[in-house]
């Protein structure tokens, strides 16, 4: 980590969105940004859903529809009300030192509490952001499966299609646009004697990156169902609230679905390997999870899915897809110059290093206990990867910096000297 000049070599001002024209930024990116075994099973699941007939609203080539759903999960980001101060954060910074803000220095750096905001804002929205779409494409091949056994059991027609994510929007009760809807739907086109289609609500699901209650989740169904009867735009096809049935057949049966994460946990294991570079430290994969997704019927109209991939899996994934952003945000800002004492760094170097420079100091700003453990958290997690660094906290419970050393300590005798372990 380099010091940073307070008035030579400032960054550049970021334009409104970085991708909101182009979407350049993912245009390279492939499956492995999540990592091989998750990215591997993600392209699997996207490749069994559309040989399924399952409609996403970007084509039928899994690694596009992965980019879009990342091209989605930025424009969400940047489109939030706090995403331009995410922007100032990594541009402008908080103060590098503890005590007051220097007068000099005061609109050069963010507040303290702008700070904090912006460690909120990437802690939570960003990273529910990418872990939340990645849960969303693994679930479209146990949804899938779901549908194709109602049909083989012929309560749901042959012209039964799963629909994923952004290919359904929802009417707004008042003025224009689309609201979100469900994660995925089960929709039946039907048509009508006035030689206009209708179409009708079959299933809904909700996908969780994160363990939820069965009634928390079940409100959210429900809600989907109503918000339903709104109006429907269908793969860029409009559908009035009066061309929307909700339900199907007789009972107007509607099949709820809801979709979380295993329980498992990441190894804590670790060991450090010698290098022409230096020490490197590799962090233990540990066993692919179980071969299949878990799928239960609860009910008669009620599903319930485990993704074979656990929580902390896809935290793991959310965390690197945010640091990847990061990164590629203080790339546009140090693409013109970097900051004197960064001469040696290229722009994607000096985003690297501005992204964990402005974590490093967001610690050093933190008025409260909860703010400095999402800061240590967020640093930590950068540095050493989720397992270990989300995870290294002192005997009562509370994360600490963690630093080379301590995996020294933790190495020979399992905690360090001051009682910190990876948990």
């Amino acid at each position: 980590m380099k010091d940073r000049s307070s008035s030579e070599g400032r960054p550049c001002a970021l334009p409104a969105t970085l991708i909101a024209e182009s979407g350049s930024l993912v245009d390279s990116v492939g499956f492995d940004l999540i990592g091989s075994d998750l990215g591997k099973d993600v392209e699997s699941a996207l490749q069994v859903a559309l040989a399924g007939g399952a409609v996403f609203p970007n084509g039928t080539d899994p690694i596009l529809i992965f980019r879009e759903a990342l091209s989605a999960s930025i424009r969400d980001i940047e489109s939030h009300p706090r995403g331009r101060l995410f922007q100032e954060f990594l541009r402008k910074g908080p103060y590098e030192d503890v005590g007051e803000i220097p007068t000099k220095l005061i609109g050069q750096r963010l507040s303290d509490a702008e700070s904090a905001s912006a460690i909120t804002f990437i802690y939570s929205h960003m990273v529910n952001c990418f872990k939340g779409a990645v849960a969303e494409l693994l679930a479209a091949r146990a949804c899938l499966h779901v549908l194709q056994q109602l049909q083989q059991n012929r309560e749901l027609p042959a012209n039964a299609r799963l629909y994923v994510g952004d290919a359904v929007g929802v009417h707004r009760t008042k003025g224009k646009g689309l609201l979100k809807g469900a994660d995925l739907y089960v929709l039946i086109e039907e048509p009508r004697s006035d030689a206009a289609s209708s179409i009708a609500v079959a299933g809904v699901t909700e996908v969780k990156s994160y363990i939820k209650s069965k009634s928390s989740l079940r409100k959210q169904l429900d809600q989907h169902v109503r918000r339903a009867k709104r109006g429907l735009r269908v793969d860029d096809v409009d559908y009035p609230a009066e061309k929307v049935d909700v339900g199907y057949g007789r009972d107007r049966r509607v099949v709820c679905i809801s979709v979380l994460p295993s329980d498992w946990k990441l190894p804590r294991s670790f060991r450090f390997e010698d290098s022409k570079n230096g020490r490197l430290l590799h962090v233990d994969g540990g066993e692919l999870p179980e071969a299949e997704d878990e799928i239960t019927q609860i009910e008669d109209d009620e599903w319930r899915i485990t993704l074979r991939w656990s929580a902390e899996a896809l935290a793991e994934a959310g965390y690197e897809m945010t640091f990847w952003y990061m990164e590629k945000i203080g790339e546009v800002i140090y693409s013109k110059s970097v900051p004197k004492g960064w001469e040696e760094m290229n722009s994607a170097e000096a985003g690297r290093n501005a992204a964990k420079m402005m974590l490093y100091y967001a610690i050093l700003r933190c008025r409260t206990i909860r703010e400095r453990q999402r800061a240590i958290a967020l640093y930590n997690s950068y540095g050493y990867g989720y397992a270990l660094g989300m995870n290294y906290k002192n005997a009562d419970g509370r994360r600490e910096m963690l630093w080379p050393q301590d995996l020294d300590q933790i190495s020979v005798a399992g905690k360090t000297e001051s009682g910190c372990t990876i948990r």
